[in-house]
């Protein structure tokens, strides 16, 4: 063993950049040979899960179809998160990093009290508030389409 310690030490003192590429392509090859390991191991897990989801007789098709919501409707989710993109957008770093902080404190941390009984901040009561005001606003076109569409006398062609 010290034999060949010596021989390699002889080789990187003698060629210091081969051995520094050497070196360097042998991490590379080893990094790229642990992540492909780890995709593998992912897609294999992923198949498995598939297979056993299909045991069980899921039907992936009926149950997409349910928990989606017909086309063009809001979701209060995405009303959401509609109003916190338009809060962030609206609003500056310094506003939107604060609020990144008070919102991992409130949201990965749960099952404690983190306005200790005080009133929620301004940029939630915004929020909700804006959201509110999406599924409204939908709500309202929603029901123009359902009121157009029984008119008899309304092009439907030009729209």
């Amino acid at each position: 063993m010290s034999k060949l310690a010596r021989q390699l030490k002889f080789y990187a003192e003698t060629y210091p950049k081969a051995s520094s590429a050497a070196l360097i392509g042998g991490t590379a090859l080893a990094f790229a040979a642990v992540v492909g390991f780890i995709e593998v191991q992912d897609i294999m897990e992923a198949k498995r899960h598939t297979a056993a989801k299909r045991e069980q007789n899921v039907n992936y098709t009926e149950e997409a179809q349910q928990s989606t919501t017909s086309a063009g409707e809001v979701t209060p989710q995405e009303a959401q998160l509609a109003a916190m993109l338009e809060n962030a957008k609206n609003s500056s770093w310094q506003d939107n990093l604060r609020n990144a902080a008070d919102a991992q404190e409130r949201f990965m941390l749960p099952g404690r009290d983190v306005d200790e009984g005080n009133e929620k901040p301004e940029y939630i009561k915004r929020i909700v508030d804006r959201s509110e005001e999406i599924l409204q606003e939908d709500k309202a076109r929603k029901e123009k389409e359902i009121e157009e569409s029984k008119d008899p006398f309304t092009s439907r062609f030009w729209k």
